[in-house]
């Protein structure tokens, strides 16, 4: 009996024993409670076993309310309303920092996160140019102080320039040559610069090839397109010594647009399309007729702001029912001048200035006189920020063909003309008008052994300002003399004219 009544009591133990441990095990469990699918998937079925109906299949994320355990399933009611059981192993609680992005959530933050990286390739790029401005500059002024015997930079009294006018007055001084953010490689779309590009060459025009010379200047408004204004001279000699026949000058005056191919490379190509006029003078006659232009070439730049420049440009000249094609065949250089802003505002010593230049100058016919190179000078005042009055003395080696004959004498021209810059106070584009005499030296001038002509002078040109002491210019000017003797015949009097191009240095004092 005391036996039989030993055994109930221990079964009772294990059996409260048993009931506690199940009791533990809910609890811990906490049901019910939010879960979420932690495999790649999940079937739900009808009962607590693997053999029941699937009800349907839930992914990885999705998000069920865990109701009642029995051994290693869960008995779940899922979004839509159905009750199913799944296995407990593929089940874990609900966070929603561990819930799967959104295909609309996950695109946002990738968005965000290449819209950031593209942020800091542009700083990375700015900060890798600005690094190689400053070392350039850095080794500029390391050469400047070695050629002038320093150690370090002097001093500058910025009270004492600080508030002065810009015409004649003092100014920090600019740093002469300094490398500038040329449009090759800027991180903008474009910066915008003017191109400065004088040009030599050969033109085949008529069967005959002519020497020619001349100069362009264009602004890009896009990255690769550019917009340009071109002049070119030529003349071709008489055929024999003394003739007054055959000698034959052109000008060639057109503009249109250009594109640059891959713009930032050492090597850059480009095209060309234009318009314009063509003047041509044979004899006493002259002409001018419609210049259509298209080319192509290429740059090689040496620094970024300089390239040597190389192409072909045909000139398709419509004379009515005498359409002639020009070919010329020139190289060059190509500048890229200072942002307008530096144009604009770049400091001046004073308004004095005086310019050396040499020229190149074509007669026409009538004069009986070769083209003749030109040497002189000129002493400049700009009475205003847009407008410059110039005293002009030069000295031309000239050669006269009378009577089959050559003759040779020298001349001086005395002129003096007033400049307008239209847009950016005394730099950049420019336009000019005056008037002067040509003195003959020696005997003079046949027939009669004239002295001198008259003339009056018009024409444009470019001024490329490099620091407040120094700019380099380059122009075109067309010389009208009222009474020109006539060098066979009758000696009639009649008006003759010459064209002239131009390029120098200014000076300030």
């Amino acid at each position: 009996m005391i036996l039989k009544d030993g055994f109930k009591t221990f079964s009772y133990f294990l059996f409260g024993l048993l009931l506690f441990s199940q009791v533990d095990r809910l609890a811990g469990q906490q049901l019910p409670q939010e879960m979420m699918v932690i495999n790649r998937y999940a079937n739900v079925r009808k009962g607590p076993g693997s053999g029941y109906e699937r009800i349907t299949t839930l992914y990885e994320g999705d998000r069920v309310r865990a109701e009642r355990k029995y051994r290693d399933w869960l008995r779940v009611l899922v979004s839509d309303g159905q009750i199913g059981w799944i296995r407990e192993d593929l089940l874990g609680p609900y966070k929603d920092e561990n819930r799967p992005l959104e295909v609309e959530e996950a695109d946002s933050l990738k968005a965000l996160i290449d819209a950031r990286d593209q942020r800091i390739t542009v700083l990375e790029d700015s900060a890798r140019i600005k690094l190689s401005t400053i070392q350039t500059q850095e080794g500029l002024r390391d050469s400047l102080l070695g050629v002038l015997g320093l150690t370090e930079m002097p001093a500058i009294d910025k009270e004492k320039i600080k508030g002065q006018d810009s015409v004649g007055a003092a100014r920090p001084p600019s740093r002469p040559l300094a490398s500038q953010e040329s449009v090759l490689g800027a991180p903008e779309s474009y910066v915008p610069r003017y191109e400065f590009s004088p040009q030599l060459g050969v033109l085949i025009y008529d069967r005959d090839a002519l020497a020619a010379a001349g100069f362009s200047v264009g602004r890009n408004f896009t990255r690769e397109f550019a917009y340009w204004g071109d002049v070119l001279f030529s003349r071709r000699n008489p055929p024999q010594s003394g003739s007054l026949t055959g000698d034959i000058n052109r000008a060639f005056i057109s503009g249109g647009l250009a594109y640059s191919y891959k713009p930032g490379n050492m090597a850059v190509p480009f095209a060309e399309l234009g318009t314009g006029a063509a003047y041509t003078q044979a004899g006493d006659s002259s002409s001018t007729a419609l210049d259509l232009v298209f080319g192509a070439g290429c740059r090689l730049f040496l620094i970024p702001d300089l390239a040597f420049k190389f192409g072909y440009r045909g000139h398709l000249v419509l004379a009515g029912n005498d359409n002639q094609l020009g070919q010329l065949i020139y190289l060059g250089g190509s500048f890229n001048l200072p942002r307008i802003e530096e144009l604009a505002f770049a400091g001046r010593k004073t308004p004095l200035y005086l310019a050396p230049f040499a020229a190149y100058q074509m007669f026409s016919p009538r004069f009986g006189i070769n083209g003749s190179a030109v040497l002189g000078v000129r002493l400049g005042y700009r009475l205003r920020e847009r407008l410059a009055f110039e005293a002009v003395t030069g000295y031309l080696p000239a050669t006269v063909n009378f009577d089959l004959t050559e003759r040779k004498l020298g001349a001086v021209e005395i002129e003096g003309r007033v400049l307008y810059y239209p847009w950016f106070g005394g730099s950049g584009p420019y336009i000019l008008a005056g008037g002067g005499t040509l003195l003959f030296t020696g005997d003079g001038r046949p027939p009669a052994n004239t002295k001198s002509y008259g003339f009056f002078q018009y024409g444009g040109g470019v001024n490329l300002e490099l620091n407040g002491e120094l700019s380099l210019s380059s122009e075109m000017t067309h010389l009208l003399y009222p009474n020109v003797a006539e060098l066979k015949g009758r000696h009639e009097l009649a008006s003759g004219h010459a064209l002239r191009l131009t390029a120098g240095l200014n000076l300030s004092f």
